[in-house]
């Protein structure tokens, strides 16, 4: 039997209460939404192993990327490049706990290791008009579409969190922060973007 992690009536996201400070979304500069209940794998490996490279291609249907600070993804995970032998791993609700054992079991014997970390990041996605300008005032990494084109990946600060960052293709950043910040993070956007007009808004 498949295994799944559906959320329950019990289970509440991060910013379950971040409901302060919000503006309408048809004027708003700034849109975040969150992720909700997403699974947050970590996975360990030599990638110069062709046995790991196709034991994880096995289950999730891709290849691991390997250029750094890149990413792949599909319909049911995102992989984030994070080290010569380290992958973040994005799932889909309900889908996590599955790819967890099936990592695990094809991976038996080899030096590799795959962690559940849910439970201590969530992922955000920010995106409107006044979006450069805030991503000015929140990180110190150069977020210009030059030097943080599609699809990159960069291990950075977001204010005074550490947080991972991912341009998608429709100009939105995806953003990866650690949970026990989240409340500071969403005072801090509520702030910052205090003159553009906040929205929170469903995926």
């Amino acid at each position: 039997m498949a295994m799944t992690n559906q959320p329950t009536e019990t289970m509440q996201s991060p910013l379950h209460n971040a409901v302060l400070g919000r503006s309408n979304a048809a004027v708003a500069g700034i849109r975040m939404c969150e992720y909700k209940f997403y699974g947050h794998l970590n996975l360990r490996g030599d990638p110069a192993k062709e046995a790991f490279l196709s034991a994880v291609r096995m289950v999730l249907g891709l290849v691991l990327p390997s250029a750094p600070c890149s990413r792949v993804r599909n319909d049911t995970a995102t992989v984030h490049w994070l080290g010569p032998n380290e992958w973040l791993l994005l799932v889909t609700p309900g889908h996590e706990l599955q790819i967890e054992a099936d990592l695990r079991a094809v991976l038996v014997g080899q030096h590799a290791a795959v962690v559940d970390i849910s439970s201590a990041q969530m992922l955000v996605n920010l995106s409107g008009t006044k979006l450069p300008e805030l991503l000015q005032k929140s990180t110190v990494y150069d977020c210009d579409s030059a030097y943080l084109p599609v699809g990159k990946v960069v291990q950075t600060t977001f204010a005074k969190t550490i947080a991972t960052l991912c341009r998608c293709e429709d100009g939105s950043i995806d953003l990866i922060i650690r949970r026990s910040f989240a409340d500071y993070f969403m005072l801090w956007l509520q702030d910052t973007s205090a003159e553009y007009g906040l929205a929170v808004v469903d995926p």
